[in-house]
């Protein structure tokens, strides 16, 4: 999901620039460092909830692959065919 920091941090820059009341504009600068903070802040959360996400597919792919019986097949091949925990048959 996108957030829209872009358009608000245009908007409240608007604001300050329009602004004849300085406490207003010290207001949006305020508001535009912590828009700015709090975005950085989530593009960091979303980065580790995809590595973790791709953790645990990793992990629950291996254990697939460990399930099957002897013999099994190569690694790659499985590797290529296995999702969200069916493998196709190829």
């Amino acid at each position: 999901m996108e957030i829209p920091t872009k358009e608000i941090i245009e908007k409240l820059q608007l604001i300050t620039i329009r602004s004849r009341v300085v406490s207003h504009a010290a207001t949006a600068l305020d508001a535009i460092d912590v828009i700015e903070a709090q975005a950085l802040e989530i593009r960091e959360l979303q980065a580790v909830v995809v590595r973790v996400r791709n953790e645990a597919m990793a992990k629950s792919r291996m254990a697939a692959w460990k399930a099957l019986p002897e013999p099994r097949p190569v690694w790659e091949k499985f590797k290529k065919t296995w999702q969200n925990g069916l493998t196709s048959s190829s």
